[in-house]
């Protein structure tokens, strides 16, 4: 491993900056006023920018050209936040958090740690010489995959699970995503022991599946709306990653690849745990209709 200063500096500096708004979001999400929104989905969008624009001036050589991009990356970022702020402050839709907003800033959490995920790895192993686009698939892959993206994210995760904010099938949904992301068979990398790795997550699987859909199950009648909607989402994270399992023994290529799909579960298990966090599904739905001319809002 290289430039292991680096790597624990932007660690210590990034995971207590994202458990922070995460533990703050989760707590505060009735409390939120349009200056709380705006201010941490800014910061949030400007943290991920600079650290893709550090990867790319670091995966790049030093040039005009790449220089100029590699600040636009954290340019394009914010600037697609502060349209969005525009857009929801020109509808009246950022004096109080809603599900729009619980939503973006689920993924621009995701975001940040995927960003800090790319910077770690490539910090640590280089970017490679397989050309851009197998280098560009095998980074995604075993970035978002290796023990270098999963230590902080566990950390963040497990914050929010200590508040004790959830109850019911939305507690053992978080706590069981929790299970599959520390079971990670590609945490070590390549490796002859990741065998062993996706024996041990099946096993692990497998309980978290009993845990969930036995619940599931014994209170069915009283399941709302929202949670069933989180028991199919959480099934559908379950199916993907079953998938992602099943590809390294089908799909040839560099490690990163080979385990591509995984890491697509694991930040989509990620983001689905931020949403449940962010409270999106505890909003109640809703669906528009044309009333003598006037758009009504009305409860479905």
């Amino acid at each position: 491993m290289q430039n292991l200063i680096f790597i624990l500096l932007t660690e210590v500096l990034m995971t207590p900056f994202i458990v922070y708004v995460v533990v703050y979001l989760s707590k505060n999400y009735s409390k939120m006023n349009n200056v709380s929104i705006s201010v941490i989905l800014f910061l949030l969008s400007m943290m991920s920018g600079m650290l893709n624009s550090i990867n790319y001036y670091i995966i790049f050589p030093s040039g005009f050209i790449n220089n100029v991009a590699a600040f636009n990356i954290s340019m394009f970022e914010m600037s697609v936040i502060l349209s969005y702020l525009l857009l929801e402050g020109f509808n009246g839709n950022l004096n109080s958090m809603n599900p729009s907003h619980a939503k973006w800033f689920a993924i621009l959490v995701g975001w940040n740690e995927v960003s800090m995920a790319f910077l770690l790895y490539t910090l640590a192993y280089g970017y490679g010489n397989r050309g851009i686009l197998d280098n560009t698939l095998n980074l995604i892959g075993a970035s978002v995959t290796n023990y270098l993206f999963l230590i902080p994210m566990i950390i963040e995760m497990a914050f929010v699970l200590h508040l004790k904010l959830h109850v019911g099938i939305s507690r053992r949904i978080m706590a069981s995503i929790i299970l599959m992301q520390i079971a990670d068979p590609a945490a070590i990398g390549n490796s002859p022991y990741v065998i062993y790795g996706s024996i041990i997550f099946s096993v692990v699987m497998i309980m978290v599946i009993y845990y969930v859909f036995s619940f599931a199950f014994k209170n069915r009648k009283e399941l709302k709306g929202s949670w069933r909607r989180e028991l199919n989402y959480f099934i559908f994270i379950v199916a993907l990653s079953i998938f992602g399992l099943i590809e390294p023994l089908i799909i040839s290529g560099a490690f990163g690849i080979r385990w591509l799909v995984f890491s697509f579960s694991m930040v989509a298990s990620m983001i689905y745990y931020f949403t449940i966090s962010f409270k999106v599904f505890d909003f109640p739905n809703y669906h528009r209709r044309k009333n003598r001319g006037e758009e009504i809002i009305a409860p479905i």
